[in-house]
């Protein structure tokens, strides 16, 4: 015979859950969709949980608090094997609901749950392979500078004359033309890529990254024919662009109490946001252009890889960053943004394998022993 357990043991056991909600309790459509998602209704029919959860709801506000939640899996109504099943699967529904406060506050969710890997590997990486690569070239005699130094031999270099090694249309991305090409790559990563992961986590944003590299050697392919391309601006520059997009299905939430006296919620409010990335993205991408068609004996500049990077962090970014609250034109927006970057992948992959402008293929060995 099963005994019926006390308020207080209830209390105890499911005020953890209920607590990052605040008083204002969890929404019931949440809670009814994520116990579903949780597999309830195959235990439990559908009607029924719907019948429980209303009466649940004692004051009618779409909320269930734990007070409510309490007094109905305490109350006569639901039964002992429907009390177990909803005990058992409670924790991981609930977990998985947003609380309100955290929808209207995009500041909420900067945590360190988990840690911001994926910026950190990926600089490093970018450090090991300059040292190894400058440390080679040492001992062949050539000398890597705060400008120079890049492998034109290195098998992870895009070149246009090996373009069917495709590899080389995301790896590019770990060599550098020199020390200080390297050290502002990763100054500009790190400011950038970390806040974003604190947020989105490293899967997202590693995405983002990869597919910003991609995009960039892309856009480069198409517009410098002949010219080579190295370094991580592609993803720097897709890091802007996904804070754009994340700015942009979060503008709300980004603006919660920004004018209530907190310097730091204004500095971190969406307008400021916009204004800082955008005056950042365009003033270095004109430095850019004047270095590459003006500035005579500089070294050129993969301007298209910038510029595709961004677009792809912007497209990519606004369906797969976290949106706080989205809404249905967002889900939409979302929805074109990645047709339009698999549209601009494909137009670039076919004008690659059509085109009849580049360099002769090299078919020899890429690397000298």
């Amino acid at each position: 015979m099963s005994i019926k357990p006390s308020n207080q043991e209830m209390e105890d056991r499911f005020r953890p859950m209920f607590d990052k909600h605040g008083r204002q309790g969890v929404p019931l459509k949440d809670l009814r969709e994520e116990l579903e998602e949780e597999g309830l209704t195959e235990s439990i029919a559908p009607e029924r949980l719907d019948e429980l959860l209303r009466r649940a709801d004692q004051d009618g506000d779409k909320r269930i608090r734990l007070g409510e939640f309490v007094r109905m899996m305490t109350g006569d109504y639901v039964q002992e094997h429907e009390r177990k099943k909803i005990g058992g699967i409670l924790g991981a529904a609930i977990a998985n609901i947003v609380p309100q406060s955290m929808r209207e506050d995009f500041i909420a969710h900067y945590n360190c749950k988990p840690p911001p890997i994926f910026m950190i590997f990926i600089s490093i990486a970018e450090i090991v392979v300059f040292i190894v690569y400058a440390e080679e070239q040492k001992s062949r005699g050539v000398a890597t500078t705060a400008t120079t130094g890049v492998p034109l031999y290195s098998p992870l270099l895009y070149k246009p004359d090996r373009r069917y090694e495709a590899w080389r249309f995301v790896t590019y991305m770990l060599l550098h033309q020199g020390y200080i090409h390297l050290i502002s790559n990763l100054i500009f990563q790190l400011l950038l890529g970390l806040p974003l992961e604190l947020v989105h986590k490293f899967w997202r944003v590693f995405l983002i990254y990869v597919l910003g590299v991609l995009a960039g050697s892309l856009a480069h392919s198409v517009t410098d024919h002949s010219v080579s391309l190295c370094g991580a601006s592609g993803g720097c520059y897709a890091l802007i662009g996904a804070h754009i997009a994340s700015i942009i299905t979060n503008w709300k939430e980004m603006n919660y109490k920004c004018c209530d006296g907190s310097i730091v919620r204004f500095l971190l409010s969406a307008p400021v946001r916009l204004t800082v990335f955008l005056v950042l993205s365009i003033g270095d991408t004109s430095v850019a252009v004047y270095r590459r068609f003006f500035e005579e004996g500089a070294t050129k500049i993969g301007i298209s890889a910038h510029i595709g990077g961004m677009l792809a962090g912007l497209l990519v970014g606004i369906p797969l960053l976290k949106n706080v609250n989205e809404l249905t034109w967002e889900k939409r927006l979302g929805w074109v943004s990645l047709v339009i970057y698999l549209l601009f992948t494909a137009f670039c992959m076919f004008f690659n394998g059509l085109y009849t402008g580049y360099p002769e293929t090299d078919w020899t060995s890429c690397c000298p022993a």
